[in-house]
């Protein structure tokens, strides 16, 4: 018996073809790639080519360019209808809109949303379905959703106000053990991030298959640990990952594996086609708009700094007086070529538009907040893991060792040029609640939102270019 697995994740509304950032030995290229409407034909033409297909999404849908901030995920919606999806864990910025929301998005959907590990407050009862059982011909699929357990720490209060969240390990145990009388294939449905899902298969036996998402990882070959095949399909739907699995004697036999690149050959579903460019042209105006230019690639897709993210910071620090700017280390938003930027442009590199705020710390502060991000993104314990990429930062320069333990990582730091001195209070630009959480109640909101910002600063500092060489460096 043989069927097929597909899975889409961390789709961030990148609803249409885009450049998409690829590594080669001359350094990072541009390629256009992805768009619902090549992603819809191509399962469209597997699921014809066989019955037994699944496809799945993995998680951050409703959040990520223009149209699905402004309509609060709603515009998604008769788009998702025309999809031949399965069903959904939601991610972290699914909650950006409030529990009554997410409620109202995942009732309007044709097909199962699923989370083991998400309880109602007010009720102690699973918001979401745990999980689904799907039969095909000659084979049962038995799917548990798991979605980002930490979406209460690592986020603004309002994305988890009346929600429950937990690591799911107890929860996915006890599925687990359910499902086994009643399915042939059991397979996790996960918005952990490849580390936490890498550590939890360990944890629990059982799972044949984890379809992971969040940590927007190109699985390009699955990996195997405790019988459990982990894969996970990039990001921006720019990517699909097929399974074709064999089945045979209550077993899985054989599994091959493809990181699908959805490039420009792939034919359209015409529907979906029509359907995204009417989602668009009520975005011509912003569209339209030429805000400024850049230099250089804009992109976020290395881990310790990145040239979108200095493009935030170098616009906070220049309209403040301050000592240093800071950005959260998202990992979403496809790169911008080289050339003109335009309103919609800066919509898909910050779509939160995050209110700016100053904040006052001594180096103490400073320097515990920096630690303490390090140990989010390199813990030596998955679970520790929280939140994506260093923080960003415009006027710092530092050197760290990764592997060294919680607290003792930073090696060297300099703010604005001279080493940072612990007595001194230093001023601090940044945006919205996400960043520098644990200090909100000293932040300063300054009634200025980001794109405005970013706005006036490239039409100053036009052409937008950053300097050469490293502020931040693992040594």
């Amino acid at each position: 018996m043989k069927f097929t697995l597909i899975q889409q994740n961390d789709t961030h509304g990148c609803l249409e073809l885009h450049e998409e950032l690829f590594w080669d030995s001359k350094g990072p290229i541009l390629k256009k790639v992805g768009g619902y409407s090549r992603i819809c034909k191509y399962v469209k033409d597997v699921k014809k080519e066989n019955n037994n297909v699944l496809f799945f999404d993995g998680g951050d849908l409703f959040h990520g360019t223009l149209p699905l901030l402004a309509s609060r995920g709603n515009a998604i919606i008769p788009l998702l209808e025309k999809m031949p999806l399965d069903g959904f864990v939601p991610g972290n910025w699914d909650f950006a809109y409030g529990k009554e929301q997410l409620q109202s998005l995942t009732n309007n959907l044709s097909f199962p949303s699923i989370a083991c590990n998400l309880k109602d407050q007010d009720t102690g009862r699973p918001l979401l379905k745990p999980y689904i059982v799907k039969e095909m011909q000659g084979v049962k699929v038995g799917v548990i959703g798991l979605t980002y357990p930490y979406v209460d720490i690592t986020m603004p209060p309002s994305f988890s106000k009346g929600m429950i969240f937990s690591t799911g390990v107890d929860e996915v145990q006890d599925y687990v053990e359910k499902l086994k009388a009643e399915v042939d294939i059991i397979v996790l449905l996960s918005h952990m991030g490849l580390p936490l899902d890498a550590k939890l298969v360990n944890l629990v036996n059982g799972i044949d298959i984890v379809l992971s998402g969040h940590s927007h990882d190109r699985v390009v070959k699955p990996i195997i640990l405790n019988n459990t095949y982990i894969v996970q399909a990039g990001s921006s739907a720019s990517f699909l990952g097929r399974l074709d699995i064999t089945f045979e004697d209550d077993k899985v036999t054989e599994v091959k594996y493809e990181l699908v690149t959805v490039d420009e050959t792939f034919e359209e579903d015409e529907e979906v086609k029509e359907m995204v460019n009417s989602i668009l042209a009520q975005y011509e105006t912003e569209r339209s708009t030429i805000v400024g230019e850049t230099k250089v690639i804009l992109h976020r897709s290395t881990l310790e700094e990145a040239p979108m993210d200095k493009l935030i910071t170098d616009a906070y620090l220049s309209s403040f007086d301050c000592d240093v700017a800071f950005s959260h280390g998202w990992r979403y938003g496809p790169p911008m070529a080289v050339g003109p930027l335009t309103l919609y442009d800066l919509h898909t590199i910050i779509p939160a538009n995050p209110e700016l705020f100053t904040l006052e710390l001594d180096g103490v502060a400073l320097l515990e907040a920096l630690e303490n991000n390090l140990e989010q993104v390199f813990s030596s314990e998955p679970f520790d893991q929280k939140g994506g990429y260093i923080l960003r930062s415009s006027n710092l320069m530092m050197t760290y060792k990764p592997n060294n333990p919680k607290g003792n990582r930073i090696q060297s730091l300099q703010i604005a040029g001279e080493n940072i001195d612990l007595k001194k209070v230093y001023k601090i630009v940044g945006g919205g609640g996400q960043l520098f959480k644990m200090h909100e109640k000293k932040k300063v909101y300054q009634d200025i939102h980001a794109i405005d910002l970013i706005c006036s600063y490239l039409k100053e500092k036009k052409p937008y270019d950053v300097k050469v060489g490293m502020d931040i460096l693992s040594v």
